[in-house]
């Protein structure tokens, strides 16, 4: 009873989070849907299979043991939302539907062994043999994915990395929890082939459970991954109204190890106007217009501020997680983003936006805004359009 009530409860938190996941996917960089109809399966079935100790109508327990196995087709699912989240893709494609031939296949074989006059449990061994070379197939390519194009990212902005982090965090997790189940299945079928019983897989399927539910629960008590963290402006725009909006970048602590006698002077001069510097700096950069001259240097800054440079150099080598290349590059994708949410590329083309903002060229900017926004700015651009018409 217990076990039972241990798959009802998992498979309603699994709809839930299917639910909560749907209202929001196309605006989450870590989610598509194919992540939405993986939670769906897994946790139906689990809530089917709890509710055939409470129902007692024979042929709710037939039906369910006859279709339980189509959760195999979770297998390719998931390599499919690897795939997608790898190219930044929140679509279902026709091409997609042939890595499903071959498990609904192997599931109407399942189902109609019992009209096959060919040794009943002999046929069971070799479909279960197929069955894993074809799950062995698809662990191998959903690694190939991972590792490849989305374990692999490195992004240059060193306070971007977080996003990358957590999507590797994420995926590892999710694909750990795959391979365990495929374990306990293996283990299950070779226990009830060894038994001589019919080959169901259903033994130990509350490790099964357990290990979906630990799944579940990372997504819930996950903002990041359940609702998105795939735009750093919207960093920004949590921040907006404290002091420092882009309080993630600054290193306020004054306790560092200095490299030269002239850096200790200037310490002494710096950390009391430190928090006014960032003020300043912060000021002028969202208002983007400087930040706009595409050989804006640390002098042109200091001129602006009238700030002495050296003490600018300092602030980015002692109290920024970015040099001030990078802070400029971070400065100007925030202000296409801006741009763009303003329409901007109504009336001009993404070239013309990449030069608005202070690049030279639009192929360092398309890789900025890329690395930075999680999304290629023509993508974006689509994505913000269908977020106001909905």
């Amino acid at each position: 009873m217990l076990t039972s009530l241990l798959f009802i409860v998992t498979g309603i938190i699994g709809v839930t989070t299917a639910f909560l996941i749907f209202r929001n996917y196309t605006v989450n960089r870590m989610m598509n849907p194919y992540i939405i109809i993986l939670i769906l399966i897994i946790s139906l079935r689990f809530l089917f299979s709890g509710l055939t100790y409470f129902i007692f109508d024979p042929s709710f327990k037939t039906t369910f043991s006859k279709y339980s196995n189509a959760s195999i087709i979770v297998i390719p699912i998931c390599y499919l939302y690897f795939k997608n989240l790898a190219e930044n893709k929140n679509k279902i494609y026709s091409k997609d539907l042939l890595h499903f031939i071959f498990p609904i296949t192997l599931l109407l074989v399942i189902n109609s062994q019992d009209q096959i006059n060919l040794g009943s449990h002999s046929l069971e061994i070799v479909l279960y043999i197929l069955f894993f070379i074809f799950a062995i197939t698809y662990i191998y390519l959903c690694f190939d994915v991972l590792k490849t194009k989305i374990w692999s990212r490195r992004g240059e902005i060193k306070v971007l990395q977080k996003q990358n982090k957590l999507i590797n965090n994420w995926t590892l997790f999710l694909f750990v929890g795959l391979i365990l189940t495929l374990i306990r299945l293996f283990i299950s079928v070779c226990v009830e082939i060894y038994s001589n019983e019919s080959i169901k897989g259903f033994l130990y399927q509350w490790i099964s459970a357990l290990i979906w539910a630990v799944i579940l629960f990372k997504i819930l008590i996950s903002p990041e991954i359940l609702f998105g963290y795939n735009l750093l402006h919207q960093k920004f725009n949590e921040n907006k109204n404290n002091n420092l909006a882009l309080k993630d970048i600054w290193k306020i602590n004054s306790d560092i190890e200095l490299k030269n006698c002239q850096h200790s002077i200037l310490k002494e001069k710096i950390d009391l106007n430190i928090m006014v510097y960032i003020s300043q700096i912060e000021t002028v950069a969202l208002q983007f217009e400087l930040f706009r001259n595409a050989d804006l240097s640390i002098t042109d800054l200091s001129t602006n501020l009238k700030i002495p440079k050296s003490h600018i150099s300092y602030l980015f080598k002692y109290h920024s997680f970015l040099s001030f290349s990078e802070f400029k590059k971070l400065i100007r994708i925030h202000d296409a983003i801006h741009l763009i949410e303003l329409n901007f590329l109504s009336n001009n083309t993404l070239e013309s936006l990449s030069k608005k903002v202070g690049f030279t060229s639009y192929n360092p900017f398309f890789t900025s805004f890329k690395e930075i926004a999680g999304m290629p700015p023509l993508e974006y651009y689509k994505l913000y359009k269908k977020e106001l018409e909905a």
